[in-house]
């Protein structure tokens, strides 16, 4: 590492060795305040802020407005809080994407930049269908959807059951094991679905243990745990590259289906 790198990384060792000299940055790049409104607003003891605030402005982050008795963040400031949220986004999102990759068994032709942009859902103790939920979010404002699942959950037969009346081109395929898990309680629901002039539902055995859809120019892409139930959905930005994969795969798994 060169000097200026060193010279950064010592900065940025700086703004994080308090948690309360980046809420302060951060407070401050919102507006000015006084330090009376800064120890209530973020409840800091009243030594801690001064302290805090004393080496910010040594650092040239923040200044001080004496005849206003105020503290106003500095350009440097600014950019350095910036810098900091974007760094923090960034380590929250790897976070949380890292079980989702876990779990996928493909390799997906996306940038690290791309996936920054994705939005991630996993489904937690508090929130077991929350990716179940997303992906119907995201098929109900569609106009074209295609894709394949290797199970069949109960909510993904209401949602088609409820998109028969909906404005759109649908084709899922799923192996004929998963229609048979959802017999005979969906028997009628899915003869209703199949039976509709704009939802196609075809059977493949050769279904990957992965989700895909392609939901007009987004990419969906789920997981699944080792009791088939979803773990997590990714909605993935549409690069063309990635579009052309899912595009690739989705073909060659529909080139083996037949209607059901």
């Amino acid at each position: 590492m060169d000097g200026s790198g060193e010279s950064a990384l010592e900065r940025l060792e700086f703004l994080i060795a308090s948690p309360n000299r980046y809420r302060l940055l951060r407070s401050l790049s919102e507006s000015a305040a006084s330090p009376d409104v800064l120890g209530e607003e973020l409840d800091i003891p009243r030594s801690t802020l001064r302290r805090n605030l004393t080496v910010l402005e040594n650092q040239g982050y923040i200044s001080q407005v004496v005849t206003e008795n105020r503290y106003e963040v500095t350009i440097a400031g600014e950019i350095a809080s910036e810098a900091v949220e974007n760094a923090l986004s960034t380590i929250e999102f790897g976070a949380s994407i890292g079980p989702f990759f876990e779990r996928f068994p493909a390799e997906l032709p996306i940038s690290l930049d791309a996936l920054t942009s994705c939005d991630i859902t996993i489904s937690t103790t508090d929130t077991p269908f929350e990716p179940l939920y997303h992906v119907r979010r995201n098929v109900m404002g569609a106009t074209c959807v295609r894709g394949f699942v290797p199970t069949i959950n109960p909510l993904y037969i209401d949602t088609l059951h409820e998109c028969i009346a909906e404005d759109l081109t649908l084709e899922v395929v799923a192996p004929p094991s998963g229609y048979e898990s959802a017999s005979p309680d969906y028997d009628e629901t899915l003869a209703a679905i199949g039976a509709s002039e704009n939802i196609t539902l075809y059977e493949s055995d050769s279904v990957p243990g992965y989700a895909l859809g392609i939901v007009d120019g987004m990419v969906l892409l789920g997981t699944f745990d080792e009791r088939m139930r979803t773990h997590s959905v990714i909605a993935a930005p549409s690069q063309s590259e990635l579009r052309r994969w899912a595009t690739e795969s989705y073909d060659e798994i529909k080139a083996t289906a037949t209607p059901r």
